[in-house]
């Protein structure tokens, strides 16, 4: 039900409390300060932090970070990153590192306002010479989620 105001004076307190919850409601711009993450895979130990970079449209997931392998179990190492979209997902991988080291990994997804349910990374192990997965393909049962 709303009310009818009677008085000049009512209506401006009225629209200065309508002004100021818009105000709370709309978000910055600045940049969420970075959080870690990590994970275990076999051999493989992955950790590195992820930040959020608001732009007209949607967000950056702005992920850095390392892949180690200190003593090599003859598997390949990954990060599998996936957007969920309304009809089909998209997905794509950092290089691999199949043997001990330590590879250094960077991504920047863009995750839409529109049409993006979400994202989801994982660290993933696969034989050597095993495909890529499908542009459209999910973490698999070898990744685990970050």
């Amino acid at each position: 039900m709303s009310r009818v105001w009677s008085s000049g004076r009512a209506a401006a307190a009225g629209l200065t409390v309508l002004v100021s919850a818009a105000a709370v409601a709309v978000s910055s711009p600045a940049q969420a300060a970075p959080a870690t993450w990590s994970a275990a895979n076999g051999a493989a130990t992955a950790t590195g932090t992820i930040e959020y970079r608001g732009v007209p449209g949607g967000r950056y997931a702005d992920i850095v970070g390392a892949i180690s392998v200190g003593k090599s179990d003859g598997q390949c190492y990954y990060l599998r990153y996936y957007i969920p979209a309304d009809l089909l997902g998209r997905g794509f991988n950092s290089a691999r590192l199949c043997d001990e080291g330590v590879l250094p990994v960077e991504a920047h997804p863009f995750l839409s306002l529109f049409g993006t349910f979400g994202f989801r990374f994982g660290l993933c192990r696969v034989a050597p010479g095993t495909a890529d997965e499908s542009l459209f393909a999910d973490l698999g049962a070898h990744c685990v989620k970050i």
